[in-house]
């Protein structure tokens, strides 16, 4: 896509909390019957990639359920990743963090998937996509003492900056959780586009200051055994405008606009 008097126009697909490998190590039915529904999900997923022609596809944390999962379910992720038509930038999360042990060192999966970017750097990172004028900024999970966005670079040169997290968002009248926190001051200073979160099962805006929009894409296949998950096609527009759209993975159902979703802006959360 391309305009002319404006910014290149983009679309992207943003997921999360896929958690392959999560029933890697029961032989029960219902883990075999899990595992590969889970490996259908996503199978599903990267198909969205190609129906809608994306320019790109954001992993927002918990690829992999843990640094247990087996080999094969590796293999089946890099060989998904493969098929969708361009760069896929993922950032570990909690379930798949970068410490000690990681999942991404037993195998080289962006070998196996030259399209595949990992952002492994727990200080954060920036990923350039010059060829769209795209940056991308996340920070990696290492262990619970983490902020997402604190100390996160501003605005770079690029037409559009995203960035991306996994934590908990907090709000003025939330509990407090244990660790991963974001702040909507944190991510209304850096001026991004596009902050692209995960951690929660359910898809949700998040206040972000005036300019940018935030939201967590959801799981596709939620670990409590919840079908029928969705993920978000984020399409970033000429003139600086930034429009969502929730498509479930299973097909032939309707998809939410932006203002469908849930809004979470200083309210408690339900």
């Amino acid at each position: 896509m391309s305009s002319s008097g404006g910014r290149r126009a983009l679309r992207f697909l943003h997921t999360s909390d896929v958690h392959l490998g999560a029933y890697d190590h029961s032989g029960n039915e219902r883990s075999v019957r899990r595992r590969q529904e889970m490996h259908d999900t996503f199978e599903a997923v990267v198909d969205l990639t190609l129906q809608f022609e994306v320019d790109f596809m954001i992993i927002a944390g918990d690829f992999f359920d843990n640094a247990r999962v087996r080999e094969d379910t590796m293999e089946f992720a890099a060989e998904q990743v493969r098929r969708v038509p361009g760069p896929v930038v993922l950032l570990p999360g909690n379930h798949d963090h970068v410490g000690p042990g990681s999942v991404y060192d037993r195998l080289d999966l962006t070998h196996m998937a030259p399209n595949l970017i990992l952002m492994r750097d727990p200080d954060g990172e920036t990923v350039t996509l010059p060829e769209l004028s795209v940056e991308l900024w996340g920070r990696s999970h290492l262990d619970a003492d983490f902020s997402p966005f604190g100390d996160a670079p501003l605005r770079g040169d690029a037409d559009w900056h995203i960035g991306i997290g996994h934590g908990h968002f907090l709000h003025p009248q939330s509990g407090t959780h244990s660790s991963y926190h974001i702040y909507e001051e944190h991510l209304a200073v850096l001026d991004h586009d596009y902050i692209a979160l995960g951690h929660w099962e359910q898809q949700t805006r998040v206040a972000a200051g005036d300019n940018t929009v935030a939201a967590y894409s959801g799981a596709p296949d939620g670990l409590a055994g919840k079908t029928g998950g969705a993920v978000l096609l984020v399409y970033l527009e000429p003139h600086g405008g930034v429009r969502l759209e929730s498509h479930p993975v299973q097909e032939h159902r309707d998809f939410l606009h932006h203002d469908d979703l849930p809004l979470l802006d200083g309210q408690p959360n339900a």
